[in-house]
């Protein structure tokens, strides 16, 4: 934490590949409850390949996502600008490490040694944490993050240009993992569905055991779409968005065998990550929890938990209890409330 004293709100913002969504948390008390939000959405992308916020390709450009906060910003009006920012998972290296046990000083100079080993790029070129995930038969099991310095240099730019008076960045996997953890300690699939990118993780007491990004996500369903029907690709997003997987067949062409391909690569992204886990700890996980915009598809659950067999549920801080909410939002709420599981989770760090 920085600074003397706990303020009672804070701001939690997730720019994403396609979006930047953005709440302010207020404690009251110890309750924790939902005092503002704000979604804007850039839908370029569905049009034109390279128009995106950030991806795993492209690198988020400082002065044109200060400029998408600070319009959030003036809209929401907020009391705070303190502010906790997530990071991609696509931004990330992370690998599980296993070292002897050893103090916490012993385990910085063993992983400085031992990182080279893991990390695809120069280490000159990162910043390096870890995270303790269990320890047990004289043995610790690490959790190696590494992420490039550059790009956490950007996000501070960023929150500079914004005004914002930025406290921390994150990992966005780390902090819903942690967040989820506080009432789901079992192991899970964690499957963040965004608009250009999917991040699957394996988490277990609010840690993730490992994790990878795949470039197959909620903008691609749309793109089928329109090439499936032939309509304008905005046109097609909307479709999407009211029926989902719920489409009934046009013409001589039936929507969902269009959709199932991308689908299917979700699932045996997911079922890999799964099968992994068992190899690397002999734990078997049995359910799985989708979360993020692309999580909103209507009959998406259902899909996945028969193609999974396993249960399936979407999963966000409000329907879960983490985060309060003024009733009259609940319709809303229903709809977005996965959107905003990372700003959420994020926000949680204060």
């Amino acid at each position: 934490m920085f600074g003397l004293f706990k303020r009672n709100d804070v701001l939690g913002i997730d720019i994403g590949t396609t979006s930047v969504k953005i709440v302010e948390i207020r404690k009251k008390g110890n309750i924790l409850e939902l005092a503002n939000y704000g979604i804007l959405e850039k839908f370029g992308h569905l049009e034109r390949v390279n128009d995106a916020i950030q991806t795993s390709n492209f690198k988020l450009l400082e002065e044109s996502t200060a400029l998408l906060i600070q319009k959030l910003l003036t809209q929401l009006k907020p009391k705070t600008q303190d502010a906790y920012i997530s990071l991609p998972a696509f931004s990330s290296f992370i690998s599980l490490i296993e070292l002897p046990i050893m103090s916490k000083k012993e385990i910085n100079e063993a992983i400085k040694y031992q990182a080279g080993q893991y990390i695809p790029m120069p280490l000159k070129e990162v910043t390096l944490d870890w995270h303790l995930v269990e320890q047990a038969n004289n043995k610790m099991k690490i959790l190696l993050v590494a992420i490039p310095t550059d790009t956490i240099k950007r996000y501070i730019k960023t929150a500079q240009l914004a005004k914002l008076d930025l406290k921390e960045v994150e990992l966005e996997t780390i902090a819903v993992a942690r967040l989820i953890g506080k009432k789901h300690a079992q192991p899970t699939a964690l499957v963040d569905i965004g608009g250009r990118s999917t991040s699957i993780s394996i988490i277990k007491d609010g840690k993730v055991r490992l994790s990878h990004t795949i470039d197959t996500a909620g903008g691609d369903l749309t793109q089928v779409i329109a090439s499936g029907l032939g309509i304008d690709p905005m046109r097609a997003e909307k479709l999407k968005r009211a029926y989902g997987l719920h489409f009934q067949s046009r013409g001589n062409i039936d929507i969902l065998r269009l959709l199932i391909p991308l689908l299917d690569v979700i699932k045996r992204e997911t079922e890999k990550a799964i099968n992994n886990y068992y190899i690397q700890s002999k734990i078997t996980v049995n359910q799985v929890f989708l979360t993020g915009g692309g999580s909103c598809l209507r009959g998406i659950e259902d899909y996945y938990s028969k193609a999974l067999s396993l249960p399936v549920k979407r999963i966000d801080p409000f329907t879960d209890g983490f985060v309060s909410y003024n009733p009259l939002l609940a319709p809303i709420i229903r709809d977005i409330g996965p959107t905003l599981t990372t700003a959420c989770a994020i926000a949680f760090r204060s």
